[in-house]
């Protein structure tokens, strides 16, 4: 389930750009939002599942997707308009640090260890000679606006991983579809009054990016990753902004040819390191 979400998350920013040729921002999100809880609501009633009719519950489908789609959509998506790519994957990486100390906190059997600070250090550091060490130098001046609305996504995908982790029992296919269904929503207004979608003419290319983007990088992810966090917890998942960008890196050389460094393939080996390390030890029978 974490290589399905490292996958698809990965593939989004891909997908997002090609939708961005005939939908602005908004009506992007909006609509990966909509298409996602289409999906997820059709298999929520195929295997029968019901929304919840109590209004605690639409609270906190609101507060997921809140903290879990819009704010983080939104944020980057407009830091990647003034900062590269490098640097956005570089701060991303920074959530396992904002996750581990909230679950530490918040979340019971989440406690912080010398064993997760390392693994949490490793990752961090395999990212950085990843990306290329020359992003570090880039951070800050003109574009520190940029990185503190990055930073701030990782803290709202940490928040609400921790919430996530901390709601009463529930399916996680209801969850899921309800977070996707409320986001939805609650963008609409604002993407109505923003875009006007019904002046817009996008081509075939940016309606299947779309399409795209709503089944498999956020109705069904948005399922596996409340179902990963449920199991296994928010520390665990956060691992995932390791995985990306080597994913990214695996795939630039396999499919476009591109050539790779020695101290990348060292990056690559130390972010699985780190991995290995914030996985909790399991109990000999």
């Amino acid at each position: 389930m974490l290589a399905y979400l490292s996958l698809f998350w990965g593939l989004a920013f891909y997908l997002i750009a090609v939708a961005l040729r005939g939908f602005p921002p908004l009506t992007v999100v909006w609509l990966r939002l909509l298409v996602g809880a289409g999906v997820l609501y059709v298999i929520m009633r195929w295997q029968g599942g019901r929304l919840p009719l109590e209004g605690a519950w639409w609270i906190r489908f609101v507060l997921l997707s809140l903290c879990g789609n819009l704010l983080p959509f939104s944020l980057i998506s407009w830091a990647e308009t003034r900062i590269t790519s490098g640097q956005a994957g570089l701060l991303m990486a920074l959530m396992p640090i904002s996750t581990v100390l909230l679950a530490h906190f918040y979340v019971a059997h989440e406690q912080l260890t010398q064993r997760r600070l390392l693994g949490i250090a490793l990752g961090f550091a395999g990212v950085a000679v990843l990306v290329g060490t020359e992003v570090l130098s880039e951070f800050g001046g003109a574009q520190l606006l940029a990185q503190l609305a990055v930073l701030a996504a990782t803290l709202s995908y940490a928040v609400n991983s921790v919430y996530t982790k901390r709601l009463p029992p529930i399916n996680t296919l209801v969850v899921s579809t309800g977070s996707l269904i409320a986001g939805t929503v609650v963008l609409l207004p604002l993407m109505l009054l923003v875009d006007r979608p019904w002046t817009l003419q996008p081509e075939a290319d940016a309606w299947i990016a779309a399409i795209a983007l709503g089944v498999f990088a956020t109705g069904l992810a948005t399922w596996v990753y409340f179902k990963v966090v449920s199991d296994c917890g928010p520390s665990f998942l956060s691992i995932i902004n390791y995985l990306i960008p080597a994913i990214a890196f695996a795939a630039g050389i396999l499919f476009l040819g591109e050539t790779a460094k020695a101290t990348q393939f060292i990056g690559l080996v130390v972010i699985l390191a780190g991995i290995a390390l914030i996985q909790p030890r399991r109990k000999k029978s």
